[in-house]
């Protein structure tokens, strides 16, 4: 760290951003989960890092690692599924992330809520998934719980347990990663329907009912999974690393 703690505040960012750029690159072309309906196409392990970036870095510092990352990992084999808006999830979730910690929640919760609607109100989209011929249930319920979420003092506490660095970080990491792991899943769901359903047409509009319903079932294991593994990994980098970089950015 002496290195970037003898550069003046713009350099100390440059470097930031490009270090953390390229470790995020890196895990860009790990792959995790498998992208229900874009057969061959795959998340990637770097979801993990998103919520670890916005927490220590803050936003812009975050996106912009992310946003240069995304296509660092373009470069070193990481296909483009969404014509070039690979980015924008992630990117988001960071800026999204960002903005809890830093005490902007109700930003957070309207980017929130209009992510929501975009999704809806798009066509190829389902608002409610039938579960039998009787029930059917909205889409979007885990993302309206992580709505709910930022209108109550759980965001605050958490952030209290992160800035503590005590052994509750941890769990606080968790709920912050839960819910902007939420809004970057409605935001990919925007950018998926988006380009290979309007634009590239590569999705027979008869196939999206049955890619919703599925995908319905998977994610919320999956995120809650993301957010599971990027609390696990990242209680320890914050808890040793945070307070070495705070004087930097």
């Amino acid at each position: 760290m002496s290195a970037i703690e003898n550069m003046d505040k713009r350099s100390k960012q440059i470097a930031i951003i490009s270090a953390f750029a390229v470790i995020y690159a890196i895990m860009r072309i790990v792959p995790s989960f498998p992208v229900i309906g874009a057969p061959g196409a795959s998340f990637s392990m770097s979801d993990i890092l998103v919520p670890i970036y916005a927490i220590v870095f803050g936003p812009y510092i975050a996106a912009a690692a992310i946003f240069l990352g995304t296509f660092l990992g373009i470069v070193f084999g990481k296909p483009i599924i969404f014509l070039g808006w690979d980015f924008l999830p992630a990117t988001m979730g960071a800026l999204f992330i960002g903005f809890i910690i830093h005490g902007k929640k109700f930003i957070a919760l309207g980017l929130l809520l209009i992510g929501i609607l975009v999704f809806n109100l798009l066509p190829y989209t389902e608002s409610f998934i039938p579960i039998n011929s009787q029930i059917s249930i909205p889409y979007n319920w885990f993302h309206i719980i992580a709505a709910l979420a930022l209108i109550t003092p759980i965001t605050k506490i958490s952030i209290g347990w992160i800035e503590e660095n005590s052994n509750k970080a941890i769990f606080g990491v968790f709920i912050l990663a839960m819910i902007g792991t939420l809004f970057q899943h409605i935001v990919g769901g925007i950018v998926f329907v988006t380009t290979l359903g309007i634009f590239m047409e590569s999705i027979n509009p008869d196939a999206f009912p049955g890619i919703w319903k599925a995908i319905f079932y998977v994610y919320p294991l999956e995120r809650v999974a993301i957010a599971v593994i990027s609390a696990v990994v990242a209680a320890p980098i914050i808890r040793s690393i945070k307070p070495l970089l705070s004087k930097s950015v």
